[in-house]
């Protein structure tokens, strides 16, 4: 009985091993962007400029400064559309002056993620009724 438990095991964890090997390896992607305004990203707030939006594996995405320094970092979920994106965009929601950050899509991508927001983030939301959508556009290195 325990040659069958320790062969099941040892099989299992060759079939493990083997597929690990064989699984394509995910390539980072990486977003530059020019955001004219101040916005909020998770809890944080940051002034306008050039930053860099890195998705290091599915549903995570980190912030960089201008000089790839990470300074922040979210979890997100899957946003679809019918079609693609004509171009790579993020999508902020915006009331009374505060930009947060939304949504980013890629260029010919009909998938994108779409920022969870953080219990503060939803809290200033509630407050404010008026909110409407901008977008500003980045490219890929």
């Amino acid at each position: 009985m325990k040659n069958l438990i320790a062969r099941t095991f040892m099989a299992v964890m060759f079939a493990v091993v083997a597929l690990a090997g064989t699984s394509p390896a995910q390539s980072i992607q990486v977003i530059k962007v020019n955001i004219p305004f101040e916005f909020s990203f998770g809890d944080h707030s940051f002034p306008a400029g050039e930053y860099s939006l890195v998705q290091p594996r599915q549903h995570f995405l980190e912030l960089r400064d201008s000089k790839e320094h990470f300074i922040a970092q979210v979890l997100t979920g899957g946003v679809y559309s019918r079609t693609p994106a004509t171009s790579t965009k993020l999508t902020f929601y915006s009331s009374n002056g505060r930009h947060v950050l939304a949504e980013v899509w890629e260029r010919q991508e009909s998938s994108g993620e779409r920022l969870l927001q953080t219990k503060r983030a939803l809290d200033t939301a509630k407050r404010h009724s008026t909110e409407g959508r901008d977008a500003t556009q980045g490219g890929q290195p």
